[in-house]
């Protein structure tokens, strides 16, 4: 190449770095072109497969003076709270939540109306009714995903001890016993999110509910999760305790995502959206080994000990930025074309999502009779009250009748306090 015509290609795009910008900024122009903003918008959310996917599609708005950035962390909630809570700018600019995390914020009046923005755009990127989540008439939220807790179970070892798929907890435990008898690769069978806290206390949901209890005397805010249901529901997972590993108090969404992958637990209920990592190569010793059904019934003939969510993205109140921009890098990253993208990764809500194998679960769930999450204001208060004395109950160190009216008081303290009791 001779002078001038390396001049002549310098020319072109003014210079070799800046030609190299210039192809990073058009690839961004072309899915997020008409964002007039500039500055930062950050966004938070939970730390699993889907996520990662969003956050990616969030991410690749960035511009010559506009930074996209996604933090996903385990401590998620905690940090939306807070932030969300704060009289000053919230550090995040919107945030992915699940729909308990959305019920707390929209009781306490944190979470910005969506409604305008919805109108100006809902034809441009095609939202669906079904993704509108309302609250006295205003979209409050964006939902992109149904959610539920399923059954994981190893389909070779079941098949292998001639292991009927457990329908209910009695048949699970029995699965358990079989397995720790005759399988010597599993020490503890049952892998289930008993961490203290929020995990542990959802687990106490799922069975209570099962089981026919309901948290509170109806049509009221008073507690009445210290009731007989109650004591059956943690005999019920104390029964379990034996087949899981010593550290359950400590094992989370992600130890037990764990447990399956590296093949020391042979089932357990865990969130439909870790199903597509059983069969990635790159972490599980599992792939293709891991099948997924519908969370057990807590007795025989009842309901799932499952409830149906969603996750959805929200905007803080106090978020002090461009609305309209942080609206279209989440929209952005909701179309339709990362819906395909990704169909395999979640349950998408969007009609061009085409049910696979790790999402199957979650429609059997629902037509297995499911129940919504719970949606009193008030509800996760007394969720938080048992997650601190669950697992006190279980190990025996205070009895569960002192447990369970140990957690209704603390409730009932905290719910008058937030103006839901007198």
């Amino acid at each position: 190449m001779n002078a001038q015509s390396k001049k002549s290609k310098l020319n072109s795009c003014g210079a070799l770095l800046i030609c190299a910008a210039g192809l990073w900024s058009a690839a961004a122009f072309a899915k997020c072109g008409a964002i007039e903003a500039k500055g930062e918008i950050n966004i938070i959310g939970n730390a699993f497969p889907v996520l990662q996917h969003i956050a990616k599609e969030m991410e690749s708005c960035s511009v010559p003076g506009l930074k996209v950035q996604f933090k996903m962390t385990p401590q998620a909630r905690t940090e939306i709270e807070t932030a969300f809570s704060s009289n000053g700018k919230s550090p995040f600019d919107a945030a992915v939540v699940a729909m308990g995390v959305y019920a707390n914020l929209q009781s306490k009046n944190q979470l910005l109306p969506l409604t305008q923005l919805v109108e100006k755009y809902k034809s441009k990127y095609k939202l669906e009714d079904n993704m509108l989540v309302k609250a006295n008439g205003e979209v409050m939220a964006i939902a992109f995903m149904s959610n539920a807790q399923n059954l994981y179970y190893r389909k070779d070892l079941f098949e292998k001890h001639g292991i009927k798929v457990p329908t209910n907890y009695p048949e699970m435990v029995q699965a358990a016993t079989a397995l720790k008898a005759k399988e010597p690769s599993i020490e503890f069978p049952i892998a289930q999110t008993f961490a203290q806290g929020f995990d542990v206390a959802t687990e106490f949901t799922n069975i209570y509910r099962s089981l026919g209890g309901s948290f509170f005397k109806a049509g009221t805010a008073q507690p009445a999760f210290n009731d007989a249901i109650a004591l059956q529901t943690l005999t019920l997972m104390k029964t379990m305790m034996p087949y899981m590993t010593p550290n359950a108090f400590a094992s989370n969404s992600d130890d037990v995502m764990n447990q399956f992958q590296q093949g020391r637990a042979a089932m357990g209920v865990l969130w439909a959206s870790r199903a597509a990592r059983m069969d990635d190569p790159a972490a599980s010793k599992v792939v293709g080994k891991m099948e997924f059904a519908v969370a057990p019934a807590a007795k025989a003939g009842a309901k799932p000990a499952s409830h149906l969510w969603w996750d959805g993205v929200v905007i803080p109140k106090n978020h002090g930025g461009n609305a309209d921009a942080i609206f279209q890098v989440i929209m952005e990253a909701l179309d339709e074309e990362t819906t395909m993208k990704g169909n395999d990764i979640a349950v998408w809500i969007r009609s061009v999502y085409k049910p696979g194998r790790f999402g199957s679960a979650v429609s059997a769930s629902g037509k297995a009779g499911a129940p919504i999450w719970p949606t009193e204001p008030f509800f996760n208060l007394a969720h938080a009250e048992l997650g601190k004395v669950i697992p006190d109950a279980l190990t025996g160190r205070i009895s569960m009748q002192k447990a369970l009216e140990s957690a209704a008081a603390a409730y009932s303290s905290a719910a008058k306090e937030k103006g839901f009791l007198k």
